[in-house]
């Protein structure tokens, strides 16, 4: 049932919805009305609707049901434009499509195309490995994409080209390169009887389009919502135009474009109106001759903005004239009135970054929510923005996810196929070994963290599983030794840790993954990084809901690929499928919140809210510039047929356009963004510009800017606002533990920490609390000092040739035991032979001196007083580097340093007591050289540093400096340490002492691992830091 209006004999064929109007609720009202849908159901059951995407197929479904008001209602057939080919067809095109062959998918595409890559390389004797050739066929696939959307390229020029010119050779090597797509391509594709995806999708429009010649549908065809930019959809517009009843509605076309202004267009690619101009262009029609929707409520505001953004977006020839043009479109209003009607609803943000960004949309959004039953929806281009926002509506509750969804790979399921598939590369890789047993969908292993807190962590000392199980083993001996030293439990990490190991080694085996660095076809590796996956989880875990069904459309997918990719180690299979993951994104299962969305530009189109939040307005992001072509200069571009890069430009315009004339629409730019500066969007500084010329530089700012209470910087501000404290808070910790709890025992090196930083002891000898090393830890200076005390130790046994090559060697091999990088201990050769050679030829000149045995890494105690302690005294212990005994009876004790010493006034003030306390131990006869027997002396003739790293060096204490620092009696130093000590340990034994951190920082050590838990950031502003 019809009435006169849309479909009547002699009506426009071609009609336009305004920007900033609802398109498809005045799409579906204008339909409902003119088929009186409300009274008569089934009226538009027979119509055939075709949109741009599914999401408005969806939508104006809805929007009709909505516009009906009735319960029951029969839809008419809604179909996506960009589905052409993957819908059912409609009636009459089975056969026309039957006969077409059938598309390859664009994962065998890619692989055919790789394997072409391959084989042109191997042709030129400089065959590529497959991730160039990868590549190379990804950026084949994109201008093969481009060609078809051109509308058919004639590549014959090609050759024509490179004769007419005097190339670069580059340019000329491009040309051969192509005849990959131009040649072997289309051959190829004859022999498989397949066509490109695209190709398809065209033929399959234009088998459409065919059909309706011969078999009009039986209901109206509305084409709705396209610019007619793509072929597909231009080839069913053409068509549309030959059936006695249909129509084109067009979005956003500017009905006033002259015939010049339009010519004009046509030559400005980034100009929103460009792609409409090229469609009336090719269809025969000037903008006039395109028809208003019926029904429209306008306003003199609506007018306005679309004239303003009209204008903004002009091609820059016209801005010159603008306040002119301005002072015409006012009419009998001034331009000043008519640009605040224009800019009335239009709000311009600027936020400080991204994250700002992400909190000015978030907070608008949430305030939406605020407001009975009104919609907001944030619009951007910028994923990882999409993403923040939707991180922080949780704030509030608010579930809203990005109907762009999330990227595979951040899924539950695509995380650990990409987790899986790095360790597969690397079994023994601590961090992504644990990355992989700890994801959530793998099955808890037991004493997992006993492996990880004993053996995984701190540097990497093995390669493979073979060097981890004797890295377990040689640090189960360690740990043992020093439990027997010390009297302590035997170490409990060596059985559960062997057990893991083995476990993982066998599930790698029954997954078939080899040792690295084995080749391994891609199929064959994602079957095993799958089977590996069930092994490790509880299936049907990694491949149920939304994520694991995409995973495994993936994997399926490129498996396609890597047939036809030459075998490759692990590690580039998974670098490969990571890479080409990059681009798929899995839909939130959870659906639409009611009244809230996060869209794409794309997604958006045709979509309408209350409140729209265009956000990531700056260069680069929005628009975004085109991708410069890898094979063609403009020019050819230009000659054979390609499409301008520059028309992406325009259609990110024209959807920038119809939604900044909203009526209620916040544009929102950053100032920095990836922690550099930012430039906001040419959009945006034209309106700005605009803005300014109508209205003064002051008053555009105030118009532009949020209302008062509506800023959502001010919000943000707000929010961020710490509560007022009491006024005799401080948040510098002050614990005063219990004596009781207070530590009665020290090592020479905490006594330093304690004069130092109090707090690390408390930390440690109150809390319990330790650093842990980092996975994978870099080898740094404390490794290594072990390692070179480890060597200069093993050099003093009987039966060790003592020459610089056999302490090199000793050296060299701790480096190695600690993890140090093979290519570094190489670098270090000529350096550490010089410095051994030194430290011999030092070593050899006090032989003499020496009586008997030299002791190494001796361990002693002593006992001093402190009556305030619960048994009278503190224990002060220390391990001593090399202790010798001299031929008139006294002792020497040696500490050797990898880097500086301290100096001779660090150790005479009392800030490093570590070797005049070392000396007291030994005039206490605390150091034990063998079972109970201990190292006795009653005089301390040297206590003396060893420098032993980038140079040889000594300093013995007491010598002084010259001038400055004279020399002192060593026994008045260790007297005077002894006192020193004794006041400090009196000073904590007293409760009501606190464990500051840091009270002096100039005589901390910086870099301190407790200067975090100590919360110093938070409080060292208010006391300051001195």
């Amino acid at each position: 049932m019809s009435g006169p209006g849309l479909f009547a004999p002699g009506a426009p064929r071609l009609r336009t919805i305004p920007p900033g109007a609802n398109f498809l609720n005045e799409l579906a009202r204008a339909l409902v009305e003119e088929k009186d849908a409300a009274a008569h159901p089934d009226a538009l059951a027979d119509d055939l609707i075709y949109v741009p995407n599914r999401r408005s197929a969806r939508a104006l479904a809805l929007a009709i049901y909505r516009a009906a008001g009735v319960k029951t209602l029969l839809m008419p057939e809604i179909r996506p434009l960009g589905d052409l080919e993957n819908d059912e067809p409609p009636p009459g095109v089975e056969s026309a499509l039957a006969d077409l062959p059938p598309a390859l998918s664009g994962a065998e595409r890619l692989g055919q195309l790789s394997r072409l890559v391959s084989a042109y390389y191997e042709k030129q004797g400089t065959p590529v490995p497959p991730a160039s050739a990868l590549a190379a066929a990804g950026e084949l696939a994109r201008l093969l994409d481009q060609a078809a959307l051109s509308g058919g390229i004639n590549w014959d020029l090609l050759d024509t080209l490179v004769e007419e010119r005097q190339l670069a050779v580059h340019w000329q090597q491009s040309v051969e390169f192509l005849k990959i797509i131009t040649q072997a391509w289309p051959a190829s594709l004859e022999d498989q009887q397949r066509m490109d995806p695209y190709a398809r999708r065209l033929a399959a429009a234009e088998a459409t389009a065919s059909s309706w010649q011969t078999r009009p549908p039986r209901g109206d065809v509305i084409i709705a919502g396209s610019t007619g930019a793509d072929p597909s959809a231009f080839a069913l517009m053409t068509a549309a135009l030959h059936l006695p009843r249909a129509l084109i509605v067009l979005p956003g076309l500017d009905r006033d474009l002259t015939r010049a202004s339009m010519d004009q267009i046509v030559e400005t690619p980034s100009h929103p109106q460009a792609a409409l101009a090229r469609t009336l262009d090719r269809l025969g029609y000037l903008p006039d001759e395109v028809a208003p929707w019926p029904g429209l409520k306008d306003s003199n505001e609506a007018r306005a903005r679309r004239a303003l953004i009209h204008e903004a977006l002009a091609p820059a020839s016209e801005t010159a004239g603008w306040l002119t043009r301005l002072d015409e479109l006012a009419g009998a209003r001034s331009r000043a009135d008519f640009a605040r009607d224009g800019f009335s609803g239009l709000t311009l943000l600027e936020a400080a970054d991204e994250q700002d960004e992400a909190w000015c949309a978030a907070l608008l959004l949430r305030e939406t929510l605020e407001r009975e039953g009104q919609t907001a929806a944030l619009v951007t281009p910028d994923a990882g923005l999409a993403r923040r926002v939707s991180s922080l509506m949780k704030h509030w509750g608010v579930d809203l996810a990005p109907s762009g969804g999330t990227p595979l790979l951040q899924t539950r399921s695509g995380s650990l196929a990409a987790l899986t598939m790095d360790w597969a590369s690397d079994p023994t890789h601590p961090a992504l070994m644990l990355a992989v047993l700890k994801h959530r969908q793998v099955t808890p292993t037991e004493d997992l963290d006993t492996l990880e807190r004993y053996i995984l962590r701190g540097p990497r000392r093995w390669e493979d599983f073979e060097g981890l199980e004797t890295h377990i083993d040689r640090l189960d001996k360690e740990a043992r030794h020093q439990a027997e030293l010390r009297g302590r439990p035997e170490p409990y990490f060596a059985a559960p840790s062997h057990r893991i190991v083995a476990d993982l080694q066998q599930r790698l085996a029954s997954a078939g993954l080899g040792p690295d660095g084995e080749t391994i076809s891609g199929r064959r590796f994602l079957e095993a990084v799958s089977d590996l996956m069930a092994d490790l989880g509880d299936a049907p875990l990694p491949w149920a809901g939304e994520d694991g069904a995409a995973l495994s459309t993936a994997m399926r997918d490129f498996a396609d690929i890597c047939d036809s990719l030459e075998p490759a180690a692990a590690e580039i299979w998974a670098e490969l499928f990571k890479s080409y993951c990059q681009t798929i994104s899995v839909r939130d299962a959870g659906g639409d919140h009611p009244r809230l969305a996060i869209w794409g530009p794309l997604e958006a189109r045709l979509q309408s809210a209350d409140r729209l939040i265009l956000a990531g307005l700056n260069e680069d992001v929005w628009p975004k510039q085109p991708p410069p072509d890898a094979f063609l200069p403009r020019n050819f571009r230009k000659k054979l047929g390609l499409a301008d890069p520059d028309e992406r430009i325009g259609l990110s315009a024209h959807d920038f356009a119809q939604m900044a004339a909203a009526p209620n629409v916040t544009l929102i730019s950053a100032r920095r963004r990836d922690d550099a500066p930012a430039v906001a969007s040419r959009w945006i500084w034209r309106l700005t510009t605009l803005a300014r010329g109508a209205l003064g530089e002051e008053e555009a700012a105030r118009v532009l800017e949020p209302s008062e209470g509506a800023d959502p910087r001010d919000w943000l501000t707000s929010l961020r606002e710490a509560p007022a404290l009491p006024d005799d808070y401080t948040s510098e910790p002050r614990p005063t533990p219990a004596l009781e709890a207070r530590p009665r025992k020290l090592s020479v090196t905490r006594i330093e920490d304690l004069i130092r930083d109090p707090y690390k002891i408390y930390a440690q000898q109150v809390l319990g609390l330790y650093p842990l090393d980092p996975l994978d830890m870099p080898v740094d200076a404390r490794p290594r000092g072990t390692a070179i005390h480890a060597a200069l130790e093993k050099f003093e046994d009987d039966g060790v040739e003592k020459s610089t090559d056999s302490l090199v060697a000793l050296i060299e091999d701790e480096l190695r035991s600690a993890g140090e990088l093979e290519e570094i201990i190489l670098g270090g050769v000529s350096v550490r032979r010089k410095v051994a050679a030194e430290y011999l030829d030092w070593r050899a000149g006090r032989l003499h001196l020496i009586a008997g045995r030299v002791h190494t890494e001796i361990s002693g105690q002593t006992d001093l007083t402190a009556p305030a302690m619960p048994e009278g005294r503190f224990t002060v212990t220390a391990n001593a580097d090399r202790v010798e005994r001299h031929q008139d009876g006294s002792i020497a004790i040696l500490d050797f340093k990898t880097g500086d010493p301290p100096s001779e006034k660090q150790v005479r003030s009392g800030l490093n007591p570590q070797m005049p306390l070392s000396a007291i131990i030994a005039l206490g006869d605390g150091f034990e050289v063998k079972d109970d027997i201990k190292l006795r002396s009653d005089n301390v003739s040297a206590l003396t540093y060893v420098r032993f790293g980038s140079k040889f060096a000594v300093r013995n204490i007491g010598d002084g400096t010259g001038r400055s620092i004279p020399e002192k009696p060593l026994e008045e130093i260790i007297e005077e340490t002894r006192a020193g000590v004794t006041q400090l340990i009196a000073r904590f034994a007293d409760p009501a002492h606190p464990y500051v951190s840091m009270p002096r920082p100039i005589w901390a050590t910086y870099g301190s691992d407790y200067a975090r838990l100590a919360r110093r950031d938070e409080w060292i502003s208010e006391s300051g830091d001195d």
